[in-house]
């Protein structure tokens, strides 16, 4: 009796991999949500970090600094990360090193220059779209401006000459208070646009108004406005090395847009004579 070939097993894992894989690539590619993710992880590694050094300190044989990847997502899992499976997936595959390690010393700061790295990727992207389609219409003045800004942005991707700049940002009316949720510290890339740090206020603070500007002294003149198209080191803050970030401080205040409202935009009830024959003594 001939006995029957036994088939190969499964490959759930693999199979389970890769719908992780494209579940988590079509999670980045909704850029504001998953910005929005990294904001998130850059708050929680900044409150947990203590916790996370003691946590994987304990499987770090080498006391390198740096846990393999599986041992990672446990850990973070163990401390109870706030996002879901893909995510997690997602941020381990985006720290990890050549050599699949991951170094759990200074996550916030981590997955803050990941989060920069993709701003330029993304704005890199851009121009060079922009001008490939320019030089399909023989545009040839803007071909050389354009060769040098994708130039630029690509030189800004080598990590070895990023230059980092410690920014105190201060809300102008409460500069001088010791403790405001509207004044606080964060490093960014001196490459970074002044438009993604009015971005990171605005989703820092909570400010919903599109009205914010950001100075260079707290008195706020259009001479010592930042303009929002120009980056950090345009605007004339050098950076420093990321050991060692060069400090600087920038001072931001907003307008909220009145609506239409009878009474704000009506002065009668303000002006209004009082009736004569009230006052009339009898």
């Amino acid at each position: 009796m001939k006995k029957k070939k036994q088939r190969p097993p499964k490959r759930k894992k693999d199979h389970k991999k890769v719908s992780m894989d494209k579940t988590s690539q079509t999670f980045r590619s909704n850029i504001p949500e998953f910005e929005s993710f990294l904001d998130e992880m850059i708050r929680w590694f900044s409150d947990h970090q203590e916790q996370v050094d003691q946590s994987f300190s304990r499987s770090d044989a080498n006391r390198n600094g740096s846990v393999n990847l599986k041992d990672f997502e446990l850990g973070l899992m163990d401390l109870g990360v706030p996002c879901q499976q893909f995510q997690l997936h997602m941020l381990t595959q985006l720290l990890k090193t050549a050599d699949n390690m991951i170094s759990y010393q200074n996550l916030s700061g981590q997955v803050q220059r990941s989060k920069l790295r993709d701003a330029v990727e993304l704005e890199t992207q851009i121009s060079e779209e922009d001008f490939m389609k320019r030089r399909g219409a023989a545009v040839t003045e803007d071909i050389s401006c354009l060769e040098q800004s994708v130039h630029r942005h690509l030189r800004l991707l080598n990590s070895e000459k990023d230059r980092f700049i410690r920014l105190s940002v201060r809300q102008i009316p409460f500069d001088f208070a010791a403790a405001h949720p509207g004044n606080f510290e964060v490093v960014l890339l001196s490459s970074s646009k002044v438009y993604s740090l009015i971005r990171l206020i605005q989703d820092r603070v909570g400010i919903q108004s599109s009205r914010l500007e950001v100075f260079r002294s707290r008195t706020p003149t259009e001479e010592v406005r930042l303009p929002p198209a120009s980056s950090l080191e345009e605007c004339g803050f050098k950076g420093g090395a990321e050991e060692t970030p060069a400090e600087a401080a920038v001072f931001y205040d907003y307008r909220l847009p009145f609506t239409d409202c009878p009474v704000l935009n009506c002065d009668h009830y303000f002006r209004a004579k009082p009736d004569s024959a009230g006052l009339q003594i009898t």
